[in-house]
């Protein structure tokens, strides 16, 4: 099964030999299992892997939670964002970093941006899919917004969410049955 970032990884295999693209997916995978030294060691001493967007994105989660540079990690995220918009590993990393920035808010808000990045991106849809294993970052950002708690959209998203019209109506709909 290719990944987002293999699949990213792979597109430039005339300038990257198997070693280095090979690497780049342990180092990866060594990151998302919360190895970020290593994976930061690693990423700065292989400046040929600098210039994919994936590892751009990576590298700025591990700066952030290493050296708590937080400007910097959030311009490689969104630089690799703007590479390559459409990948959901991409808000991951992006999100990892304003939860270290302490940025709930941003951080939730990159998550869900992630997760809308699948075809067929409805939220119970792709709870469903990612339990059964269809997509690695998709399963890596609902582990981010279970550890925060994923709280369903607002029954009024211009409103609050702590606007007493969302709670009251919330409730309501939750006693029914519709929500």
């Amino acid at each position: 099964m290719m990944t987002a970032v293999m699949t990213e990884l792979a597109h430039p295999m005339e300038t990257l030999d198997h070693a280095e693209f090979e690497n780049a997916q342990r180092v990866i995978f060594a990151i998302d299992r919360g190895d970020t030294l290593h994976g930061l060691i690693a990423l700065e001493c292989s400046p040929q892997l600098r210039r994919l967007p994936a590892v751009e994105s990576y590298l700025g989660y591990c700066i952030a939670k290493e050296r708590g540079r937080l400007r910097d990690a959030v311009r490689l995220c969104q630089s690799a964002l703007t590479a390559e918009p459409d990948n959901p590993a991409h808000y991951l990393n992006l999100g990892r970093v304003f939860l270290i920035a302490q940025d709930k808010g941003k951080a939730i808000a990159a998550f869900w941006k992630g997760i809308s990045k699948a075809p067929g991106a409805e939220a119970g849809v792709l709870v469903r899919r990612a339990q059964r294993g269809h997509s690695r970052e998709h399963n890596l950002i609902l582990e981010e917004l279970r550890r925060l708690g994923i709280r369903k959209q607002a029954p009024f998203p211009s409103l609050d969410r702590r606007h007493p019209l969302n709670r009251v109506t919330g409730k309501l709909l939750a006693t029914l049955g519709l929500r």
